[in-house]
């Protein structure tokens, strides 16, 4: 019996593995995608260049401005490639508040989980999630030790902070860059009034 509870709390662990994961996977898409709709600014680019071919500056920076509807959508066509071929099925809702749900099965049976955040903007222009609740079907679980876990378990890298204490999942924007170089920094994350602003800095050599 005691084995079967054991058993039990391993696979829900697991699940938030796996989700947190795939949070992280989003924001890292997430930012990836500003990256390439930066890196199409082809004809701004140019402009830009020759109307600073005299200024010492070496780059520019270019503001890229998203809704609602538009993240959303962003967000679930790059989960869904991912998805392709898993067990496991899983979406983002920006809304309220932004929220990973999913569904996998234990034991024979569907289970749904969500985890639900409230993103902010640090001073340097990184992301900032709140971890507000987790849950498990209908019942709770304890989000620090979820986080804790993942934190003590797996390498995210350098881009992702986890302070379990404080319930929060930091996405350093600053520490992400591509093959262009180019970085973002998050301006505005505004769930009320619908608005999300972005400074995307490009390099002009």
């Amino acid at each position: 019996m005691k084995r079967s509870v054991n058993d039990k709390q391993k696979k829900k662990v697991n699940i938030w593995k796996w989700a947190f994961i795939v949070l992280a996977a989003f924001l890292v898409g997430c930012t990836l995608f500003v990256f390439k709709q930066a890196t199409k600014q082809n004809t701004v680019q140019r402009d830009v260049v020759t109307a600073t071919k005299n200024s010492s500056s070496n780059h520019t920076s270019i503001n890229v401005s998203m809704n609602k509807k538009q993240l959303n959508g962003t967000i679930n066509y790059y989960l869904k490639q991912q998805q392709k071929g898993q067990k496991i099925k899983y979406r983002f809702y920006v809304g309220d508040a932004a929220i990973l749900m999913g569904t996998t099965k234990i034991l024979g049976q569907n289970v749904s989980f969500s985890l639900y955040t409230m993103p902010t903007v640090t001073k340097d222009g990184n992301i900032r999630l709140h971890a507000e609740s987790v849950a498990i079907g209908s019942l709770s679980a304890p989000t620090s030790f979820i986080l804790n876990y993942v934190r003590n378990n797996y390498n995210l890298g350098s881009g992702i902070t986890i302070n379990s204490k404080q319930k929060t999942i930091t996405l350093n924007l600053s520490k992400m860059t591509n093959k262009q170089k180019i970085t973002v920094r998050a301006q505005k994350i505004d769930l009320k009034n619908d608005d999300f602003r972005f400074k995307v800095d490009v390099p002009l050599e």
